[in-house]
């Protein structure tokens, strides 16, 4: 087995500023039966809690709400906070509490929580801390789920490539995209913190982008943000449209999305 690596990365406090609106209209959503699957782990009853940690624009929190009393989304970014309350207005959810700070630093209820998600940012987190904090704040029996989806630079498609020559162009490689295949292992971690039950649920579906659909997503990374590219923004934008539009005119583009999630459960003693 090895021995078990967690990742303490050193994370700004900016890395997503001014993507919020990039993320929550260009991130491929995931697939619903995910959600239903993963419910399915969890003891639900009337005064369920849900934590979602590092919510973003509660890509996670919002559609897992209708199945709790409430749901704690935490983020870092106080426009993510302001997008997923918009957003959850929009879809009508009316039982979630934002909270704004360092998900290592969130004051919660020692055994208050019934399950907690972390959706694409476990990676970014103090693992080790975030696990410990997990089974306090967790009740006996409860679980803890990390959700992943891919990003475009692990695609396989020829137009993936192309997409990632021009990233590759334009910006420099920073810290922080996983490869889908470390779902499997978050297992590990969480069998050395204590969990047990530990297994991994992957899906695969097509999906669809035009140029703007991949552009819109490529803004709402850290990598890619317009913050970043400056004033090489048109012309990083003006190039992918261009070569993106040679490979197909019509600017549609296939790709098989993969995404899952890796569930753990405190034990019940």
């Amino acid at each position: 087995m090895g021995e078990v690596q967690y990742l303490k990365p050193d994370f700004s406090p900016d890395a997503f500023e001014g993507t919020a609106d990039y993320y929550s209209r260009y991130r491929i959503p995931y697939p619903k039966v995910l959600f239903k699957d993963l419910v399915k782990h969890i003891t639900l009853s009337p005064q369920s809690r849900l934590l979602d940690l590092a919510s973003g624009p509660g890509r996670v929190a919002i559609h897992l709400a209708p199945f709790f009393s409430i749901v704690l989304a935490n983020d870092l970014d106080m426009e993510m906070i302001a997008v997923g309350r918009r957003d959850a207005e929009k879809n009508q959810v009316y039982n979630i509490d934002w909270l704004i700070g360092r998900a290592e630093e969130l004051k919660i209820e020692p055994g208050s929580i019934d399950l907690i998600t972390i959706g694409e940012a476990f990676h970014r987190l103090d693992q080790s801390l975030i696990l410990d904090l997990a089974q306090l704040w967790l009740k006996p029996g409860a679980c803890i789920a990390i959700i992943g989806m891919y990003s475009i630079w692990q695609g396989n498609e020829a137009w993936h490539k192309c997409v990632m020559d021009i990233i590759d162009k334009w910006t420099p490689h920073l810290f922080g995209h996983i490869n889908i295949t470390e779902f499997q292992e978050y297992s590990l971690l969480l069998k050395d913190k204590g969990f047990i039950e530990c297994s991994s649920y992957p899906y695969e579906f097509p999906n669809y982008c035009t140029v703007d659909s991949v552009i819109g997503y490529l803004y709402s990374t850290s990598r890619c943000k317009k913050k970043t590219l400056g004033d090489n923004c048109a012309a990083f934008e003006a190039e992918l449209r261009n070569k993106l539009l040679k490979i197909d005119k019509n600017g549609c583009f296939l790709e098989t999305v993969k995404c899952g999630y890796t569930i753990g459960k405190k034990p019940n003693i």
